[in-house]
Order: structure tokens, then C-alpha cells, then sequence
């Protein structure tokens, strides 16, 4: 239940989501967030909410000038833990990470002309699931974490007609939906999905911003990125997020900075994949080798140039600053929010150390 707006020598505000202890999960958290294109207003998640009964979305106003955070309202989110947001100013769009069953969710909510979240309008089910068939796939590595349908994302898109469009990367079915959004009647449709590699475990997205008519999905459970045709919603490139050099080493060489991953999980683990402002660079974060990937963009296709060290453990999200020229990473296991210079390739690193309280930090909001 800890959020932190924190100032940056660029003259911006970032809000930060929190831990208050190093976890995977922390009920009453507000975590990530998106804020609203035109007001002064943040919609974070929280994963389980006062009561203890249920997780939520929460309404923050927050002053431009001293970063004041003030809750508006909570709206209750009924099928699993929310762990991703998007707006386009008349809704919100939420995904449900841990569905309450074997449906996973992601549920469109209205916004009121304040800013404060309406209740549900529409919600769209997910029942695809990899099962043992991913963990075979894996050899067995991340056993179980395909069980059951893990909608990790609400990703907005302007479609080719001028509409707008979710796509839903679902780590449990390895498989990224695409729906298509009805502003009037306040409804989402299933009109494709991009069916990726058993064992694959999809997290995030992001569409292309030069003209390619594709977007950008990174994987949990196999470090990878794929390159996915928006149009027939099939892969049309895979590369790892992880240099060469890794495919020959044990988990205990390139895990051995990082005990929480070492001794729980046993592997990197990607999480968050991003654009720069131009969109010739592409950016995600590895949690157990502690690092950013970089890749080049030409033409909706990627070339892997390397990693940074984010200087701490586990970067579960980041930002790229609005002039390109630097990036800001959430070290969750660290405490800390490292700023990035990408001029000198990373070599220079500033290190802001968040307070007692927020001993794990995860997300970013620009």
C-alpha cells in the first residue's frame, strides 16, 4: 500500500510502485500503474485491498508541482490479481494475473469526467492453458506456472482503421489475444490471437512506432522476444534476451548476484520490454542476470546489441527518458531505482535509494 513520486533532473515527475517486503506478491500493494493522458490522475493496481477480500484499481490524484499523491476512489476487481493498466483517458483497461479459478481477465471500466474509476463495463475471459506440455517444453523448469490462463497485460493500440484495440499476452496459454474495443457499446471482442511456442510464458508487449505493423512480446519463462505480424498474428522473429555466452553456463554462474532467483526460481527471468522515444531502440528487463537487453529496430525487426547492468537485483520494470538519453530501472530485490545513461552505453549510473519502508520497488509511471 506504498506509492512515491520521486523527481528526476530532467524536470519530471516518476511515480513509483512499492513493496513493503521481498516477495513475488504483496497484498495491499499499489503497484503498476498508467497515468491519464490529460489529467493529473494515476490508476494503479492493488493487489488485494483493505478488506483482504478482493484486489482492485485505485484513482490517485497527484500535484504537478511537490508530487502530493491523494486517492480519488477503488473499484473492486472481481477474478484474480491485477497486475497491468492502460488508458486512453475514456477507460480503463485492466488484466488479472491470478485468476480466482482457471479464467483469467481483463476488464474495461469507464472513467468519469474527475477521473475516478466507474464500475465494470465489460470483461473478457481467458481459458488457454499450456499446462504440462509448457513444462515439458522447458524440461521442467518453472513447474506449474502454466496451470491456469495468466492474462500479464492490457496493451492499447490504434488499429488500421483508426479504432483501438487490446492485445493480452497470456503467460499461462502462451498466446497473445487481440481484441477489438467498442467505445459506444462499452464491449471488447476477440478477433485474433498469436499463438507462440509451447513453454513461451508471455508477459508484456509494445507495439512498433515506425510504421511496421507489428508489436514486440517478451517471455517469462524462456527469456525470448518474439516479433509478432499484427495483421495475421503470427511470430515472424524469436531472439533471446540474454547473450550468447549464457546458453553455456549454469544458473549458478550468471545467478550468483542474485540469491532470491539462485535458490526460488533457478533461472532469469524476463519482465518488462520497451521502446525509446524514436523507436530505433528496444529495450527488456532480465531478472536474475540483472540487466536491460538492448536491440536496434529496422523495419519491424530486431538486432541484440547487448545488455547493461542495472546495478542491483532484479529489474522488474523501467522507463526510457522522453529525449532517449537515458533509462531508469526498478531494482525490486535492491531498494533502489537506477538512472542509466545510454550515451556512454550504461557505464554511468546513479543509484536513488528509496526509503526504509519500500524495501522492493516495481513498477514505474511516467
Amino acid at each position: 500500500n506504498i506509492a512515491h513520486v520521486i523527481p528526476l533532473a530532467a524536470g519530471m515527475l516518476v511515480a513509483v510502485g512499492t513493496y513493503s517486503r521481498l516477495a513475488g506478491h504483496v497484498p495491499g500493494t499499489l503497484g503498476r500503474g498508467v497515468r491519464h493522458p490529460s489529467k493529473s490522475v494515476i490508476y494503479a493496481c492493488q493487489e488485494m485491498d483493505a478488506d483482504g477480500e478482493s484486489n482492485a484499481v485505485t484513482a490517485i490524484s497527484f500535484d504537478e508541482c511537490t508530487g502530493v499523491l491523494t486517492a480519488i476512489n477503488t473499484v473492486k476487481l472481481p477474478g484474480g490479481v491485477a497486475c497491468h493498466v492502460d488508458t486512453d483517458g475514456e477507460f480503463l483497461f485492466a488484466a488479472c494475473y491470478m485468476p480466482t479459478g482457471s479464467t483469467g481477465v481483463v476488464h474495461m471500466l469507464p472513467l468519469a469526467e474527475d477521473g475516478s474509476v466507474q464500475p465494470i463495463c465489460d470483461t473478457f475471459e481467458a481459458t488457454e492453458a499450456s499446462g504440462k506440455a509448457g513444462d515439458d517444453a522447458r524440461g521442467g523448469s518453472q513447474a506449474g506456472r502454466q496451470d491456469t490462463s495468466h492474462p500479464h497485460q492490457a496493451c492499447l493500440y490504434r488499429t488500421s482503421d483508426g479504432g483501438m484495440g487490446v492485445l493480452v499476452p497470456d503467460l499461462g496459454g502462451d498466446v497473445v489475444y487481440k481484441l477489438a474495443v467498442n467505445k459506444q457499446d462499452r464491449k471488447m471482442r476477440l478477433v485474433g490471437s498469436a499463438k507462440l511456442a509451447v513453454g513461451t510464458g508471455p508477459r508484456h508487449c509494445v507495439v512498433d512506432t515506425q510504421g511496421a505493423n507489428v508489436f514486440y512480446v517478451i517471455a517469462e519463462l524462456t527469456n525470448t522476444i518474439d516479433v509478432v505480424d499484427i495483421d495475421s498474428m503470427t511470430s515472424v522473429q524469436r531472439m533471446s534476451t540474454l547473450p550468447a555466452e549464457i546458453a553455456g553456463q549454469q544458473p549458478s554462474e550468471y545467478l550468483s548476484g542474485n540469491p532470491r532467483f539462485l535458490e526460488k526460481v533457478g533461472q532469469s527471468c524476463s519482465a518488462a520490454v520497451k521502446l525509446s522515444p524514436d523507436g530505433k531502440k528496444l529495450y527488456g528487463s532480465n531478472r536474475g542476470h540483472d540487466s536491460l537487453t538492448v536491440c536496434s529496430v529496422d523495419g519491424g525487426r530486431l538486432k541484440f546489441e547487448g545488455c547493461l547492468s542495472t546495478r542491483g537485483r532484479t529489474p522488474r520494470d523501467f522507463l526510457v527518458g522522453p529525449n532517449g538519453k537515458y533509462l531508469l530501472a526498478v531494482n525490486q530485490d535492491s531498494g533502489t531505482v537506477a538512472t542509466l545513461s545510454i550515451d556512454d552505453d550504461g557505464q554511468k549510473v546513479t543509484l536513488f535509494e528509496m526509503n526504509a519502508a519500500a524495501v522492493s520497488v516495481i513498477a514505474l509511471t511516467p
